[in-house]
C-alpha cells in the first residue's frame, strides 16, 4: 500500500509577488545577513539546500510532528492523508534566522507556521534559546501575543536548525519612513499584498501603545525578568489593521532576564521604574524603512507608551500578579520624582548600554527632550487620561 505523501510546493518573492521557484533559483546562494550572499569564507547555502532542508525536518517520522501541530491549530485530530498540499514561502532574511512561512492544506482550511532557521553558529545558538523562552513564557502566561511553538529539528548537509511555530496571519511589519509630500516621519505598514500604507496617527498611538502593553504584561514584578532585547528595526513587532482598531504581536523572545539584580537590594518599585524608562526610550527607535539610519519616533509615542505601560500593569493586579492598589502606588511614586531624579536614572541607564550600539549616539542626541516630555507626561497625569491624537 502507497504511503500517502502531500504535495509540496517552493514559493520566493518577486516583483509580482510569489512564484513557484525554478530551477535557476534553487541553484543561487542565499543571503545569510540582511544584505549580503553567502560568503566564500563561510557557510554557503542555496535557495535549493534550504528548501529541502525545511522538507527534511518536517516530513521526519511521517510527518508526525507536523500533521500533531496542524490538529493543534485546527483543533481536530486528523491524520497525514488529510493533509493534500504544503507550501513553503520564503520570506526574509535576518542577522541570525531565515523564516519560512508554511501553510498546510487540510481541506479548505490552512494551517499557518513560521519556521526559523538558523544556518550559522551563532545563529543556531540564539535560536535554541528563543525555542526555549517561548516555551516558558507561553507556559507561564495565559497570553495570546507570542507565538506558540511546536517542534525543533535538524537538517543536515549542509547543517540547519530550525523550529517550528505559529505564524500571525494578516499581521505585517510597520517601520518608521518620510513621508515624501511633506517630509514628516510616520509609520508606514509593510502590508505585501495591498501595499505599504502609511498609518494614520491614532493608528501609530495604538501600536505603541499595545506593544508597550505586551512587554508590561510579561515583565514579573518579582524576579525582574523581561523580554530584551527586542527592536522595531528587526520586525519584532507585527500589527493586524481592522476598520476601527489594530491588534498588535510580538513574534520573538530572543531572551528573558532580569536588568537589575535583587539581590542587590533593589525594590521592586525601583526596579519596575527603570523597566518603563528603558521601556520608553526603546520604543521610540527604529530604522527608517527598517534597514536604514537609526530613527526616533516623535513625542506621542512617550504618552502611548505609558499609557500602554498602565495599561498592562492593571491588567496584571487584575489577575492577582499584584496586591489591589499596587498600580496606584507606583504612578504615584513616579509622579513625586523630580526631573533631576528621572534625568539621573535615565543617563545611568544609557551610561550602561554598549556605547559602540548604532542607537546609542541617537538616544543621547534626543535624551534631554525625552527626559523632559516623560516627566511632563507624569505630571499631566496621561497614566489615567486617554489623550490619543485626532
Amino acid at each position: 500500500m502507497k504511503v500517502h505523501q502531500p504535495k509540496i510546493k517552493y514559493l520566493s518573492q518577486s516583483p509580482h509577488g510569489y512564484v513557484l521557484v525554478d530551477e535557476a533559483t534553487c541553484q543561487s546562494p542565499m543571503r545569510l545577513t540582511r544584505c549580503e550572499a553567502s560568503p566564500a569564507h563561510g557557510p554557503a547555502l542555496s535557495y535549493g539546500q534550504y528548501f529541502r532542508g525545511i522538507t527534511d525536518v518536517i516530513s521526519k517520522d511521517g510527518y508526525a510532528p507536523l500533521v500533531e501541530a496542524t490538529g493543534r491549530q485546527v483543533v481536530r485530530d486528523i491524520s497525514l492523508t488529510d493533509i493534500e498540499e504544503i507550501l513553503i514561502y520564503a520570506e526574509k532574511h535576518g542577522s541570525d534566522y531565515h523564516p519560512a512561512r508554511i501553510e498546510v492544506m487540510v481541506g479548505d482550511v490552512c494551517a499557518g507556521f513560521v519556521m526559523n532557521v538558523a544556518v550559522t553558529a551563532r545563529g543556531k545558538a540564539r535560536l535554541c534559546r528563543e525555542f526555549e523562552v517561548l516555551e516558558y513564557l507561553n507556559g507561564k502566561y495565559d497570553f495570546p501575543f507570542l507565538p506558540r511553538t511546536h517542534f525543533q529539528g535538524e537538517a543536515v548537509l549542509p547543517s540547519m536548525l530550525m523550529f517550528l511555530a505559529d505564524w500571525f496571519e494578516g499581521y505585517h511589519e510597520f517601520h518608521l519612513s518620510v513621508d515624501k509630500r511633506d517630509g514628516s516621519r510616520k509609520l508606514v505598514l509593510w502590508d505585501t499584498e495591498k501595499n505599504h500604507c502609511h498609518l494614520s496617527r491614532p493608528q501609530a498611538w495604538q501600536i505603541y501603545s499595545q506593544a508597550a502593553k505586551i512587554l508590561t504584561l510579561y515583565y514579573d514584578l518579582e524576579t525582574f525578568e523581561q523580554i530584551f532585547p527586542w527592536h522595531h528595526a528587526a520586525g519584532d513587532f507585527v500589527v493586524k489593521t481592522q476598520e476601527k482598531s489594530l491588534d498588535v504581536r510580538l513574534v520573538t523572545a530572543r531572551q528573558y532576564a532580569p536588568m537589575l539584580d535583587r539581590s542587590e537590594g533593589v525594590s521592586v518599585p525601583e526596579a519596575l521604574l527603570f523597566f518603563l524608562l528603558n521601556l520608553s526610550v526603546r520604543m521610540r527607535l527604529d530604522r527608517l524603512d527598517g534597514v536604514g539610519a537609526v530613527a526616533w519616533a516623535d513625542d506621542e509615542c512617550v504618552d502611548a507608551t505609558l499609557e500602554g505601560f498602565a495599561e498592562g500593569l492593571r491588567i496584571k493586579q487584575s489577575k492577582g500578579f499584584v496586591d489591589a492598589g499596587f498600580v496606584n502606588g507606583f504612578l504615584q511614586y513616579g509622579r513625586s520624582l523630580a526631573k533631576e531624579d528621572l534625568s539621573y536614572r535615565f543617563h545611568a541607564l544609557i551610561d550602561a548600554c554598549d556605547q559602540a550600539a548604532p542607537d546609542v549616539p541617537v538616544i543621547r542626541c534626543h535624551l534631554e527632550r525625552h527626559i523632559s516630555k516623560f516627566h511632563l507626561a507624569l505630571e499631566r497625569n496621561l497614566f489615567n487620561n486617554k489623550s490619543q491624537p485626532e
